[in-house]
């Protein structure tokens, strides 16, 4: 501990000597920790802690599985109304149980939008931490019963955005699905049961209403609840699932057949079945970048440490002379870079207090998540500081050591003869060089992908598109369709009308298998339902074969159009008109046409590999397209009076398709900035490295330039001989880079397979323009402290030692 503290004064003592490398160094690696824990803190809040703020330690969400011949129907990870009342009713181990659902609702009278609606029981608050509101009551049991009482609550930023925080919101309705509802109460700013949507509750009994098709409110062969509840102070959580245990194997004998199992967790959100497996891949992905980023500043602290340790060789062969072991002096120098680390924890633990708040900013509507720094966030950032004051100390402390001693005392440059270069300092250097193409390439794909989401293909010429959602009436069949088209089609300017939709399938695709080939050549392929008139409405060329317009619907097997990226997948010599598709639920398809490859589907995935069909005989939700000329404005109205005078609860305002891209695309930009963000950061750091490498060469080649100019070298020469002896890590770098962000470029392909956005990964474009840019950056960087160097006087190099 005595040499410890004699240690730590010394550094001190060199810290205060030289405030400029010491500035550098802190705020470089007090960025990139703060960096790291500022998304750490995000992710954490987001995915890995419980979603309550109050007591979370007795919060568990219910995790129930089902095996044998009779599997509730829905979502296997919930309860039905029966199962979850029994839970209620009979727990000893839990003080309060709650159900939760989740339905797309319509909000509004004339021009409704949407919005998620939570469904719940009214002990959800009591289970949330909610004692009061900010305004009104909670929910009454006898609401929360059949008949369904019209009562809702509202959260405050709900309350502010809607209603322009009036204070007399209580008892005012709020139209949900075409019924009004009596605003009974407003929650707190900030309350943790916010999990979907804008915040608002109302009453699970209202079920029937809010669902098309059978309810699942009162058939015990549905599971839609989500069940969470919260431990009696003194109850353990493996008491709790062995009394949730037997308790559903005492309701497994009201249904034959079924074996079901509960467990339990803290409601983290990765425990979802359907977030989970995406988790797997964004919480390595942004991890990693952060950590790259971090690395890179870990690598540019190393950098200026080893030169700092350089210019301290005749000190170190002193020390080493009059006896000190080597291992004393590699804990001297650790304990100065530590201390350097230690000075940045406070910069970096507020830049990891303002990251929740940044993402609020970003993100304004989204549900409220715990985000505020924890002890588990703290543990990471000391652990990050100390881990990044080591790793930059420990490789300039055993490169200094490596020397000999008689050149050491003689203060002679060790890389002297090498033209000032380091093999350590240029694999560093290679190494920041790498990882910043990485994080830039990434950056360029997300942008193009943004940029490709707000521009369709130019034959659809979505500036004189207008496309709004429509919902059909309950029970509406396919002729209610065609009279809407024909509706539609009779305004004055309309050219043509489709529609499409995307049916729950396309979360998970069907597995379509060509017919006389074996089943393992099958591929999962989203499917979109579009009207006849679709491809002519939209414009969308088809390569081959003819689209819906003379097909009925009814047939067997049903038309299928599919993409040209399919056609070549599976019919690699044009013979795909006419072939035989089969779908694992005994679906049969004829492939009537080849679609362009480069135009992503209407209601599904960007990715171009899929195919179309026709609707069944139940009229479907989905998408309405329709084609005009002229002004938007005043078709937009006629547009919108005749879906309210259709489906008065449905209608909503539609826009043009051009407009609809441009909102999602802005959307998705909020990622690319931040994204972009890590890759400004990196490259900043790496030129930063670079910078600071060849000028710190340059330096150390002073009295060889002199020499150089003496015998008649040009300044053009000597500037010539700096670039080419700082580019050899350079291009190493950038190749060393280009093979890593092919992993990087297959997660991301993977990651956003199903989503609306088009990641061409597989394209050079981007990585040979990130190759390009970054080599000529660079070299403008080396440029500097070259012409610096060269601008010496020879009679002033040659006096140097």
């Amino acid at each position: 501990m005595d040499a410890l503290r004699r240690d730590a004064r010394f550094a001190f003592r060199l810290i205060r000597k030289a405030p400029v490398v010491t500035v550098a160094t802190i705020v470089t690696l007090a960025l990139g920790i703060g960096l790291n824990a500022g998304v750490f803190t995000v992710l954490s809040g987001l995915m890995l802690r419980p979603r309550v703020t109050v007591e979370p330690a007795r919060f568990v969400h219910l995790q129930p599985a089902y095996s044998g011949t009779h599997v509730p129907r829905y979502e296997s990870p919930a309860l039905s109304t029966r199962d979850f009342l029994a839970l209620h009713d009979r727990t000893t181990t839990m003080s309060a149980v709650t159900a939760w659902s989740v339905r797309d609702t319509r909000i509004g009278e004339r021009a409704p939008f949407r919005e998620l609606t939570m469904l719940v029981s009214c002990d959800f608050f009591t289970v949330y931490g909610l004692g009061r509101l900010q305004q009104g009551r909670l929910f009454r049991p006898d609401e929360c019963g059949q008949p369904a009482v019209p009562a809702a609550i509202i959260s405050d930023g709900f309350w502010k955005r809607y209603f322009d925080a009036n204070p007399d919101i209580l008892e005012k309705p709020l139209v949900i699905n075409g019924a009004p509802f009596a605003i009974i109460g407003v929650t707190p700013p900030d309350f943790s049961g916010q999990l979907r949507g804008e915040g608002i509750w109302i009453p699970y009994s209202w079920e029937p209403s809010m669902t098309r098709g059978a309810a699942a409110f009162n058939d015990p062969g549905t599971a839609w609840l989500w069940v969470d509840a919260r431990l009696k102070p003194g109850a353990s959580t493996a008491e709790a699932i062995a009394e949730l245990n037997v308790l559903m194997r005492q309701q497994d004998t009201l249904t034959p057949g079924r074996i079901s199992a509960v467990g339990v967790n803290n409601g983290a959100f990765i425990h979802e079945p359907s977030v989970r497996p995406v988790a797997m891949f964004v919480l390595p992905l942004v991890l990693g970048s952060v950590a790259l980023v971090l690395l890179i500043a870990c690598a540019n602290v190393t950098l200026l440490l080893l030169s700092r340790a350089i210019a301290r060789q005749r000190e170190i062969g002193i020390r080493l002379a009059i006896g000190c072991s080597r291992a004393r002096l590699i804990q001297m120098l650790l304990v100065e870079s530590v201390l350097l680390a230690a000075l940045g924890v406070p910069l970096s633990m507020w830049l990891a207090w303002q990251a929740p708040a940044v993402m609020r900013r970003m993100f304004p509507m989204m549900p409220y998540y715990p985000m505020r720094p924890d002890a588990a966030v703290i543990s990471y950032l000391l652990a990050a500081s100390l881990a990044a004051g080591v790793g930059a100390g420990l490789a300039p402390a055993l490169e200094t050591l490596r020397q000999r001693l008689t050149p050491m005392l003689a203060g002679q440059d060790p890389f002297a003869s090498r033209g000032g270069r380091s093999r350590l300092r240029d694999i560093l250097s290679s190494a920041q060089i790498a990882m910043s193409v990485v994080l830039v390439a990434g950056t360029v794909l997300f942008f193009r992908a943004g940029s490709a989401l707000a521009v369709r293909d130019p034959s659809v010429d979505s500036a004189h598109v207008m496309t709004a959602p429509y919902e059909p009436p309950r029970g509406a069949s396919a002729a209610f369709m065609t009279a809407m088209t024909g509706r539609l089609e009779r305004l004055p300017g309309v050219r043509g009308v489709g529609y499409a939709a995307s049916p729950r399938e396309d979360v998970h695709p069907p597995l379509l298998v060509v017919q006389g080939r074996p089943p393992e050549s099958g591929r999962r392929v989203p499917i979109d339902v579009v009207s006849a008139s679709y491809f002519e409405t939209m414009r969308q060329p088809l390569l081959q074969g003819r689209g819906f317009a003379s097909t009925s619907a009814a047939s067997d097997p049903r038309p299928l159009v599919v993409s040209d990226a399919l056609a070549r997948i599976w019919w690699p010599d044009g013979d795909a008109i006419g072939a035989r598709v089969e779908a694992e639920d005994g679906r049969r398809f004829e492939v009537t046409g080849v679609a362009h490859a480069d135009v992503p589907f209407a209601a599904g995935s960007a990715d171009t590999v899929g195919a179309y069909t026709l609707p069944p005989a139940q009229a479907p939700f989905g998408t309405l397209f329709v084609r005009f000329d002229g002004d938007a404005r005043r078709l937009q109205a006629a547009v919108h009076d005749v879906l309210q005078e259709l489906s008065p609860a449905a209608a909503t305002i539609p826009i043009t398709l051009a407009a609809a891209d441009e909102a999602q695309a802005s959307k998705f930009f909020i990622m690319v900035k931040m994204v972009g963000a890590l890759g400004v950061s990196a490259i900043v750091l790496a030129l930063v490295g670079v910078y600071g490498v060849v000028s710190f060469a340059a330096g150390r080649r002073t009295r060889e330039i002199g020499v150089r100019m003496a015998l008649g070298a040009s300044r053009a020469d000597i500037v010539r001989l700096i670039l080419t002896s700082g580019a050899p890590p350079i291009a190493i770098g950038i190749g060393a880079g280009l093979v890593l962000v092919i992993p990087a470029a297959i997660a991301l392909t993977r990651l956003f397979r199903y989503a609306p956005v088009a990641l061409r990964a597989g394209d050079p474009l981007p990585y040979v323009f990130v190759a390009v840019a970054l080599a000529l950056v660079a070299a403008l960087t080396m440029l500097v402290p070259a012409r610096r160097a060269s601008a010496v006087p020879p009679s002033t190099a040659l006096r140097t030692e």
